[in-house]
């Protein structure tokens, strides 16, 4: 697959197939992550990727709580939408039954934070956008997930999973898919060429 074709192709998953991934295509997705672009070649990423069960479930206790805290503003803007609302607490509290989820963090040094904190947050996506598209390639669906950190307990799963660690960023879920969603319909004047 060219490159290209996984970005026009990639599409957010949230309904997995039970079908563990191998952990050679784990490793290939976090070593993706791990060659993307970064300001400073700082490197600013810690990956913490779980396919444990126990340790599944532990994130799931977890996202059931963000799910809670974030419905009432996804009722609002939703609200004509029901079958949405329904959906997406389903895919927020249970991950969509995804067999791998990958938690993104800044990796800790305080002196480097409060310099170029917006420059480590680009670098970062830069490092997920990687994953995702190394993970589609390989038949994986995956899904960027901010609702944590929207609901403030971004916290708690850095103190489970990463405490040593700084900031999260972001938490992907990783699995075969069980559907096909449709592209959403793009923006139109999003962008300008000069010249």
């Amino acid at each position: 697959m060219n490159v290209k074709d996984a970005i026009m192709g990639r599409r957010s998953i949230r309904k997995y197939k039970s079908t563990p991934i191998s952990e050679a295509d784990i490793r290939d997705i976090l070593e993706a992550g791990m060659m993307a672009p970064s300001a400073s070649n700082l490197q600013p990423w810690y990956f913490v990727a779980v396919s444990r069960r126990d340790k599944l479930d532990q994130i799931i206790e977890t996202m059931q709580k963000v799910s809670e805290a974030v419905m009432p503003s996804l009722e609002d803007r939703f609200k004509n939408y029901p079958k949405v609302v329904a959906e997406t607490r389903h895919f927020i509290g249970m991950l969509g039954d995804a067999p791998l989820c990958v938690l993104v963090f800044l990796f800790k040094d305080d002196e480097v934070y409060t310099r170029k904190e917006k420059e480590l947050m680009q670098s970062t996506a830069a490092a997920i956008e990687n994953m995702l598209l190394t993970a589609y390639d390989k038949g994986i669906g995956s899904c960027w997930m901010t609702s944590p950190l929207e609901a403030g307990l971004d916290e708690a799963l850095r103190e489970q999973f990463a405490p040593d660690k700084g900031k999260m960023m972001a938490l992907l879920t990783f699995g075969y898919p069980d559907q096909e969603p449709k592209m959403p319909k793009r923006r139109e004047g999003r962008y300008e060429i000069l010249s």
